[in-house]
């Protein structure tokens, strides 16, 4: 089964699309919001630790924007833009995201090419059929700067209450998720330096007092998330 949601697709869910993936959420007992200020937070401290600052940032599969006010408070850029190939998703995101410097386009052709210090992406690869990633990878790959980062997050195949989260969303129920392993192989076969591979999110709302253990637990596998951080070759 092609697991790809068709752009058309996306169109469906994009009035609705945080009530169906809160639905899903419900479990974990914490919104899409902590999420999204979680996984900024967590690529701001890997930055720093290397270094490293980002003034733009293109957003890949940004859906309807809701990580770019995220982004621009947690990392400090500067601009950004958001692609995403559902129309319905990227007329959403202009509609509802508060931000003058943020654009938003749903044409490939329209991403502009070595521009980038930052690339970012969640949970969106697990939506490309395998056959199409690594030429979304390369996309990604032409978009930044030489030094630029691409920060991959993916959900965890590993864990099982994952699955039964994307269980409970339209448009994740058929998803096929990536290994650690496939994402790092993914960024190497497009000419990125892959950087580390972190986990996050162990801890329901219901065991949030456990949650200050996650800085000393991100190389254990079983987190709801991991992060690949990888690097475009400065020459």
């Amino acid at each position: 089964m092609d697991a790809k949601p068709s752009s058309s697709e996306f169109d469906a869910y994009a009035a609705n699309y945080d009530e169906a993936l809160n639905r899903g959420l419900a479990l974990t007992g914490e919104s899409k919001e902590y999420y999204a200020e979680g996984r900024v937070r967590h690529v701001r401290d890997r930055l720093r630790g290397l270094g490293l600052k980002a003034a733009n940032c293109l957003d890949f599969g940004c859906g309807t924007g809701t990580s770019a006010v995220f982004l621009r408070d947690g990392l400090e850029i500067t601009s950004y833009t958001g692609y995403d190939p559902s129309q319905d998703s990227i007329i959403e995101a202009k509609r509802t995201v508060p931000w003058a410097e943020a654009a938003f386009v749903a044409e490939a052709g329209a991403v502009p090419r070595g521009q980038f210090d930052l690339a970012f992406t969640n949970g969106v690869f697990h939506h490309i059929p395998p056959e199409q990633r690594a030429e979304a990878v390369r996309m990604v790959f032409e978009s930044l700067k030489p030094g630029g980062v691409f920060a991959f997050w993916e959900n965890n195949r590993w864990n099982p209450a994952v699955h039964w989260v994307m269980s409970r969303v339209p448009f994740d129920r058929d998803a096929q998720m990536l290994f650690p392993h496939q994402a790092r192989s993914l960024m190497r076969q497009a000419g990125l330096k892959v950087l580390g591979t972190d986990h996050l999110f162990f801890f329901p709302a219901k065991l949030a007092v456990l949650r200050p253990l996650e800085r000393w637990l991100r190389h254990v596998p079983l987190g709801g998330q991991y992060l690949v951080l990888a690097q475009k070759p400065v020459s």
